[in-house]
């Protein structure tokens, strides 16, 4: 009985990537869609939006170079370190108010790592999800040139 259920709760995690695609889109319309509604209430669009941005970046494939176009990487593959306790809190609260995002992402003291239930094959999916779906905003502000 114990390893059936252990087998659904899985099938379950592997077949609900749907809140993935949901924060992708709510990166892009900033509107919560059934599994944000609570977080957008309890943390606000902008706090909301600062967050999810921060893991969808933390799972992009990135390149450091033309030449590396083909040798992708994350920008850190096994933890995204959250340093404020604030913050830390903040993804608490988001994690609470969004459960089925404990099916992707644990928050252990100061990190939030990808949950170790998941294969390789669901990390490969999430990743792939996220890669072909945010599309990465950066602002470079190079100041004034001192002369």
């Amino acid at each position: 009985m114990l390893k059936q259920y252990i087998l659904n709760t899985k099938m379950i995690i592997m077949n609900n990537f749907d809140i993935i695609n949901e924060l992708i889109s709510y990166h892009v319309k900033k509107v919560p869609g059934n599994f944000l509604a609570i977080s957008f209430d309890i943390l606000g669009k902008d706090k909301l939006t600062t967050l999810i941005k921060n893991l969808l970046l933390w799972q992009k494939m990135v390149y450091t170079s033309p030449t590396m176009a083909n040798k992708s990487r994350t920008t850190n593959k096994d933890f995204y370190l959250v340093e404020d306790d604030i913050i830390i809190g903040e993804y608490k609260l988001l994690f609470e108010a969004c459960s089925e995002l404990n099916n992707f992402f644990i928050i252990k003291i100061d990190r939030i790592v990808l949950n170790p239930e998941l294969s390789k094959k669901e990390i490969e999916k999430l990743r792939m999800i996220i890669d072909e779906g945010y599309q990465l905003s950066i602002k470079v502000n190079v100041g004034k040139l001192k002369l």
